[in-house]
């Protein structure tokens, strides 16, 4: 059955810049073989020598991540749209680059930063309030774009705005915490 697959910019050199294809699949796992039999080098892009999703790719069927469906036996029907999202440290394309509104201002003399990121929640970290400790102890501004979350685990897709330092700051903390960072892209703000 055809699925329909999203391709980041970092990989559409491998689809001869097509950002989205269509593959027979019916799990992610036959979807990334496929991927590899028509798009050469894909699969070494994503997988690990295990076998597995890279740490720092994530995969969306139907807007949900694979890590808490099946994982790479998470089924696909007819027509699914699937998107694979890996994360890229630094600061983007120059089209994501450009101005970037939000309701704060720069602080004098510094540059307030907007930063991407994955963050995955262990089991401890899953039920504390991380996000309003965050807030409570640095002053940046988060933004929570998506989220998935199981007892023992979740997933969110966040942005933080703030002077550089802070976000870093909060950055180290929520590490230090248990919370795994995944950055996708920081952009700094213009006035």
């Amino acid at each position: 059955m055809p699925v329909r697959v999203r391709i980041p910019e970092a990989l559409r050199t491998l689809t001869g810049g097509a950002d989205e294809v269509q593959v027979e699949a019916g799990t992610v796992g036959q979807m990334l073989e496929a991927l590899e039999s028509k798009h050469a080098g894909f699969k070494e892009r994503i997988m690990d020598e295990k076998g597995q999703v890279r740490r720092f790719v994530n995969i969306f069927v139907n807007e949900e991540d694979i890590r808490f469906q099946e994982n790479l036996e998470t089924k696909l029907a007819d027509g699914t749209e699937v998107s694979i999202l890996p994360a890229v440290a630094g600061g983007g394309s120059s089209k994501a680059s450009k101005k970037t509104k939000v309701a704060r201002r720069p602080p004098e003399g510094g540059k307030e930063i907007v930063f991407r990121a994955y963050l995955t929640f262990d089991e401890k970290t899953t039920t504390r309030p991380m996000i309003y400790e965050l807030i409570k102890k640095f002053d940046v501004v988060p933004n929570i774009r998506t989220a998935s979350c199981k007892e023992d685990m979740a997933i969110m897709s966040l942005s933080i705005t703030g002077d550089e330092e802070e976000i870093d700051r909060a950055c180290k903390w929520l590490r230090k915490e248990g919370v795994r960072i995944d950055p996708v892209e920081m952009n700094v703000v213009e006035s």
